[in-house]
């Protein structure tokens, strides 16, 4: 286990105002959380009865970075918005947002994979705000519907510099424990003697095709990061290359570790080992 929890003291700081709202200011520090198969920020915004993080996921490699929002909430339904994240009065980035719920756990979030250089400001940024763009909001899945949901929330930021250079160093141990390389450079997995083993093209059927992605006729290629265990299962995925739709992105991840199957990889003490495997899937609609 590599369960490591680093908490960041709170700071205040001035921010900028918005006509909307002023933003949230937090009511706890930074958690960065070095868990055994992820690298995991969050601050609370809200109470303690009635919490809402600010979340930052980094992935073993790749540079994108996802942002979210949880707080309570009791519906598994999923919606895409298309949205817009701006860092100060800069002028804003343009985005989806995955909108679900997991009633389980009385929990609902709003996620975004975003490159990392769309997110340099996050640096030196006072407030963030992250807000709809259209009033239109579909379901994703066969059901569609209207204005369910609505996303403009603005909060003040600080320590970011120390949040990033954390969530940097949690990567790196990921990398090291679960012995991931530089897929981009074509390097092999140092400390294996084989690597892990599994078809992923066949777990996708036309039928996974999101359908508010079919509505909007939005099409891209996702890449991932698996890490996988020593029994062949998949502990996390993560988004490295992001298609710039939400839905996509989180089908791909969601079918592959729902059905995702493998022969674990082989460590240089012949024993089953942790290891790591990338993925590129193409998101397109026959004409």
């Amino acid at each position: 286990m590599r369960l490591r929890v680093i908490a960041l003291a709170a700071i205040g700081v001035s921010s900028t105002s918005f006509a909307a709202s002023a933003p949230k200011q937090p009511s706890g520090k930074w958690i960065v959380n070095f868990a055994d198969a992820q690298c995991v920020a969050t601050r609370n915004y809200g109470s303690e009865e009635d919490p809402f993080y600010l979340v930052l996921k980094a992935p073993a490699v790749g540079d994108v970075l996802q942002l979210g929002l949880v707080r309570k909430g009791a519906t598994d339904e999923a919606t895409q918005i298309d949205a817009e994240i701006l860092f100060d009065e800069s002028a804003p980035v343009r985005t989806s947002l995955l909108d679900f719920g997991n009633r389980k756990l009385n929990q609902r979030a709003m996620m975004a994979n975003l490159p990392a250089k769309q997110l340099s400001p996050l640096t030196t940024a006072k407030t963030l705000r992250i807000r709809a763009r259209e009033d239109g909001v579909s379901t994703i899945g066969t059901r569609l519907a209207v204005n369910t949901s609505r996303a403009d929330e603005a909060f003040t930021l600080a320590q970011m510099t120390a949040v990033l250079k954390a969530l940097d160093t949690c990567a790196a141990d990921l990398r090291k424990i679960w012995k991931v390389w530089d897929y981009e450079k074509g390097g092999a997995q140092a400390g294996l003697k084989q690597g892990p083993t599994g078809d992923l093209v066949r777990l996708f059927d036309a039928d996974d095709y999101p359908a508010i992605s079919i509505l909007k006729g939005q099409i891209g290629d996702v890449g991932f990061v698996l890490l996988i265990d020593e029994l062949g299962k998949v502990a996390d995925c993560t988004v490295i290359r992001t298609s710039g739709v939400a839905a996509l992105d989180a089908q791909s991840c969601a079918i592959v570790k729902a059905r995702g199957k493998f022969k674990p990889a082989v460590g240089l003490d012949d024993k089953p080992s942790k290891s790591a495997w990338f993925q590129r899937v193409r998101w397109a609609l026959m004409r």
